[in-house]
C-alpha cells in the first residue's frame, strides 16, 4: 500500500450521467477527493482541454515539485498496485511512466465471437510488433520487457516535469500521445511499464472522438477488407515515417501479418542471442487481473474508480518497492 498522501481530482466536463451525485457521496478511506464540474465553451469542449484542466487542478494541490501526477480515464479501473508500481519506476530514475491498458474477459464476452476474435488478432499483432521494436530500438532506460502504448488511461510524471514542459497540450484528439511527445522533446525518460496496469471498458459508445470506444466500435463493425486505422504491415509498422495507405492492413490480411511478425522473431532469435526475451502479453485482449479488477473495493484496498487525475505527495515512501 502507498504510504503517502493521495488526492483524487475529478474534472466533470458537461456530465449528465450521475457522476456528480456519486462524487458528492464518495468517502474513500485512504484519499481526499477534489472535484470540479465545468461546461467548456464551444471550440474547447473536448478531451484535450478537459484533461489539461484536470492536470492543472491536480498540480496546484501538490506540495512540492517532486510530488507526482497520475492520470487515468473515466472508463478505466486501475490495478490495486497501480500507484505503488508507478512510484517504483519514478524512484528508479524515470521521469514519466506509461502504463499498460488491458480489457477484461467479462467485458469482451458480450461483444460476440467475431469481435473477440478481432480483438485477439490485434492484440497478438501489436505484441509481436512490441518485441520487434524493442529488439531494433533497444533503450537503456526503457528495456524489454516493455510495451509501446501511450494512452490517457495511465500516465504519470512529476509536477516539476509537468511545469517544465509548459503543461499538457490541448489538441481535440490524441492529447495523451501529444503529452508523451512533448515529454520526449524535453528529454524526459519514459518507462513503458508492463507491471503498471489499468483495465479499460470495452464499451462501443463514448464521448471522446478517437477514444477507446470509437476504436472498439470501428474494429467490430468495419468490413473484413476495410483498412485498419493506424495498423500497418510489419515493415511499415517498424518504420512508421515511411508508411503509406497501401501498407494499411485489414482484418483479412492481419493473420498473414501476424505470421510474418512471428517468423521475423524466430529468425532474429536464431541469428543471434536475443537482446530481449518474448513474453506472453496481449495488450488489448488480456485476461490477467480479471479476478480483482471486477471487484468493487475502496481506494487503497483494491480497484480505484478511475476519475480524472490523481495527484499525491511523498513518493519517497515507496523507494523500497521493486518495480519488476
Amino acid at each position: 500500500m502507498f504510504g503517502g498522501r493521495v488526492t483524487v481530482v475529478a474534472l466533470l466536463n458537461d456530465c449528465t450521467d450521475g457522476t456528480l451525485e456519486l462524487l458528492t457521496q464518495w468517502r474513500p478511506r485512504f484519499a481526499e477527493v477534489s472535484w470540479h464540474a465545468v461546461s467548456l465553451l464551444a471550440g474547447f469542449r473536448h478531451a484535450g482541454w478537459a484533461r489539461r484542466l484536470a492536470w492543472d487542478a491536480a498540480a496546484d494541490l501538490l506540495d512540492t515539485d517532486d510530488d507526482l501526477l497520475l492520470s487515468t480515464d473515466a472508463d478505466t479501473n486501475v490495478a490495486p498496485d497501480w500507484i505503488v508500481r508507478t512510484v517504483a519506476h519514478i524512484d528508479g530514475g524515470h521521469d514519466a511512466v506509461a502504463g499498460r491498458a488491458l480489457t477484461l474477459r467479462g467485458d469482451r464476452e458480450h461483444l460476440g465471437t467475431t469481435a473477440r476474435r478481432r480483438l485477439d488478432m490485434i492484440g497478438r499483432y501489436y505484441t509481436a510488433l512490441d518485441y520487434l521494436r524493442a529488439d531494433a530500438e533497444a533503450s537503456p532506460h526503457d528495456p524489454w520487457p516493455r510495451h509501446f502504448y501511450e494512452g490517457g488511461a495511465s500516465i504519470a510524471l512529476s509536477r516539476r516535469l509537468y511545469r517544465r514542459i509548459g503543461g499538457a497540450p490541448t489538441p481535440p484528439v490524441a492529447e495523451d500521445r501529444a503529452l508523451f511527445e512533448r515529454i520526449r522533446q524535453y528529454g524526459g525518460r519514459i518507462r513503458h511499464a508492463l507491471d503498471v496496469r489499468v483495465f479499460t471498458s470495452c464499451r462501443t459508445a463514448g464521448r471522446a472522438p478517437g477514444g477507446m470506444a470509437d476504436a472498439v466500435a470501428r474494429w467490430i463493425d468495419q468490413p473484413e477488407h476495410a483498412s485498419l486505422h493506424e495498423t500497418y504491415a510489419v515493415a511499415a509498422a517498424l518504420a512508421p515515417d515511411r508508411a503509406t495507405r497501401r501498407d494499411q492492413l485489414s482484418f483479412a490480411t492481419l493473420p498473414a501479418a501476424i505470421a510474418e511478425a512471428q517468423r521475423l522473431i524466430r529468425l532474429a532469435r536464431r541469428a543471434k542471442p536475443p537482446k530481449v526475451e518474448p513474453i506472453r502479453v496481449v495488450p488489448i485482449a488480456a485476461d490477467d487481473g480479471d479476478r480483482f479488477a471486477e471487484r468493487d473495493l475502496e481506494f487503497g484496498d483494491g480497484v480505484v474508480p478511475a476519475f480524472g487525475v490523481i495527484g499525491f505527495a511523498d513518493p519517497v515512501h515507496q523507494q523500497n518497492v521493486p518495480a519488476g
